[in-house]
């Protein structure tokens, strides 16, 4: 008997849709999901970056201070450091409004493991001035130096961000000469 009003999906019909509709949630749920990697990704080279520049930015800072002058300066580069001196922080101008050299404060900047360490050794006191740095070198051309860090981070899924690790170069030109 045939019925001409007959309501309702068969089961045909049903596991069609339910086929379908897997497809289509698996495909933006793939989607999502890539986006996510990609922007946690972006994040943490943000992050990297940002790091590495304002650690660079505060050394160079600080090496603007020194002194090319050997009595008053003392730079000494090594392989993945240097050391300098710098007018005392807490009096470093005199009555005659020039650098005031007595009590200086030896600094040095070094790579440890992958941190860039500031190292007062006047003071005896280190802090952490960047992560995720995997080479740093200076080079000393006259008045300038120079001073490149490439930084990259290790993810816990062993990826490495960014892929290739980024360069970062930043001059000082000592000013107390």
């Amino acid at each position: 008997m045939i019925r001409l009003n007959e309501k309702g999906f068969s089961l045909v019909e049903l596991m069609v849709v339910v086929g379908v509709s897997a497809m289509i949630t698996y495909v933006l749920y793939a989607a999502m999901l890539t986006g996510d990697v990609q922007t946690r990704t972006s994040d943490v080279k943000m992050a990297v970056q940002d790091s590495a520049r304002e650690g660079l930015y505060k050394m160079l800072q600080e090496i603007r201070h020194s002194s090319s002058n050997p009595v008053n300066g003392n730079i000494v580069i090594a392989a993945n450091s240097i050391t300098f001196n710098i007018p005392n922080p807490q009096n470093a101008v005199a009555g005659d409004f020039t650098e005031n050299w007595a009590n200086t404060h030896r600094i040095q900047y070094s790579l440890v493991g992958t941190q860039l360490i500031r190292t007062n050794l006047t003071t005896a006191t280190t802090r952490v001035v960047a992560n995720d740095v995997r080479t740093l070198t200076f080079v000393r051309n006259g008045e300038v130096v120079t001073a490149t860090m490439n930084v990259q981070r290790q993810l816990l899924n062993q990826r490495w961000v960014p892929v290739i690790p980024l360069a970062m170069t930043g001059q000082a030109e000592l000013r107390n000469s």
